[in-house]
Formats: structure tokens, C-alpha cells, sequence
């Protein structure tokens, strides 16, 4: 989620075993659901705000792969090890109201900060797919 001016939004999870860490909206896509409308639907969902409020700049192709660590796997009945990342590039104008409890709340606080930010407050198993996305869709410029 961008404000169109170089800014990310960083979302601080409510979950006290995620607390200090920033990430960016995110959920599954069910079934029939495209990236672009599931990133609507989670952006409504997580943040209140309404779909016709967003813009979907563009969706990218290549997907991320993690795995949870040990701890986590064995907290779920499911027995799920990992989440497979797509991104989608979506933004707000800045100023946009968004409600945290609209749905489930997801957040303690949401901010805007730079890309950088998230990156280095991500939990690093994220990173790699965080990183090509930035980079993917112009938001962070790689300095040699």
C-alpha cells in the first residue's frame, strides 16, 4: 500500500509475538479471487477502507515461498508450514480514513514510512519477497 508519494504503509501486528515488527497488508486468496481483487478485499477487511478508494497499480507475476519457523508449525493444528507471497501494488491518496476494527482487528497502529522501514522491520523471512517487490514496481531504487 503506497500514498503515491514514496511513502509505504506499515502496519504493526496485534499479535504480542509479532509486536516491534511492520508488514503490509496481506491474507489468502479464496477461491476465484485474483490478486488484485484479493488485495481489495483484504485492504477493506484490514483496514476498513473501501475498494473504490484504491487504486491497483499492477500485480506481480513472480510469487515468494516461506516457511514458518518450528515454534509456529507446532502451535497449528493444520500442521501448515509455510505461506507462498504474490504482491500487488495498491494504492490511497494520503488522508484516506481507514477503521482497524472493521472486520478482525489485524493492527495495533498503521503508519506511513518509507520502503526502507519495512524492509528493515519486517520479519526477515519476508524480506526477499518484500525487496523484488519494491523493486518490482519502481519503489525502491537499488544504489551500487
Amino acid at each position: 500500500m503506497t500514498d503515491g508519494h514514496g511513502r509505504v504503509l506499515l502496519c504493526e501486528p496485534i499479535d504480542e509475538k509479532c509486536q516491534g515488527t511492520v508488514q503490509t497488508v496481506q491474507g489468502g486468496i479464496d477461491e476465484g479471487e485474483t490478486v488484485a481483487e484479493a488485495a481489495l478485499r483484504e485492504t477493506q477487511e484490514e483496514l476498513g477502507i473501501d475498494p473504490s478508494l484504491v487504486t491497483i497499480h499492477g500485480v506481480m507475476e513472480k510469487t515468494f515461498p516461506y516457511r514458518w519457523d518450528d515454534d509456529h508449525i507446532a502451535q497449528r493444528a493444520s500442521g501448515f508450514v509455510g505461506q507462498e507471497q504474490h504482491f500487488a501494488h495498491a494504492e490511497i491518496e494520503p488522508g484516506t480514513p481507514m477503521n482497524l476494527d472493521a472486520h478482525h482487528r489485524e493492527f495495533s497502529t498503521v503508519r506511513w514510512g518509507t520502503p526502507q522501514e519495512l524492509i528493515e522491520g519486517c520479519w526477515e523471512r519476508k524480506q526477499p519477497g518484500i525487496i523484488a517487490a519494491l523493486e518490482h514496481f519502481g519503489l525502491l531504487v537499488v544504489q551500487f
